[in-house]
C-alpha cells in the first residue's frame, strides 16, 4: 500500500512540475500601433508612425510605418496584419484591442497572451 501511495505521489508531483514549467513559458505581450499623419508627427507631443512590441521578457521590437495618409493606409494595415500573424506563429493569442486618440493621431493597443506549450 505504501508503495502504491508513493508512486501516486510521484506521478502527481511530476504532473504538477510539468504544469508549473508550462506556466513559466507564458506571459503577456503588448503591441502598440501609432497611426500618425505627417502633420501631427511634426508636433512636439507625438512620435512617428510605428509599431512597438513589448514582449513578456521586456524585450522590444519596433516596426516602422509610413506617416498615415490615403496612399499609405493600405500598406500600413498590411504591416499590422503581418506583425499580428508573426506573433500568432510565435504562440501568442490576441486577448484584447482598443484604440484611443484624435484625428491625425490614433494609438491602438493589442494585448496578447503567449500560450504555454
Amino acid at each position: 500500500m505504501f508503495r502504491a501511495l508513493a508512486i501516486s505521489f510521484i506521478i502527481c508531483l511530476s504532473a504538477s512540475m510539468a504544469i508549473a514549467q508550462k506556466a513559466g513559458n507564458s506571459g503577456y505581450c503588448l503591441m502598440r500601433v501609432f497611426d500618425v499623419n505627417k502633420f501631427a508627427a511634426s508636433g512636439s507631443g507625438f512620435i512617428g508612425s510605428r509599431i512597438i512590441i513589448t514582449f513578456e521578457t521586456g524585450d522590444q521590437e519596433i516596426v516602422e510605418l509610413e506617416p498615415y495618409n490615403e496612399k499609405t493606409e493600405a500598406e500600413n494595415l498590411k504591416k499590422v496584419i503581418l506583425t499580428l500573424n508573426k506573433l500568432k506563429e510565435k504562440g501568442y493569442l490576441l486577448m484584447s484591442a482598443n484604440s484611443t486618440g484624435e484625428q491625425g493621431n490614433i494609438v491602438t493597443d493589442y494585448v496578447l497572451l503567449k500560450q504555454a506549450y
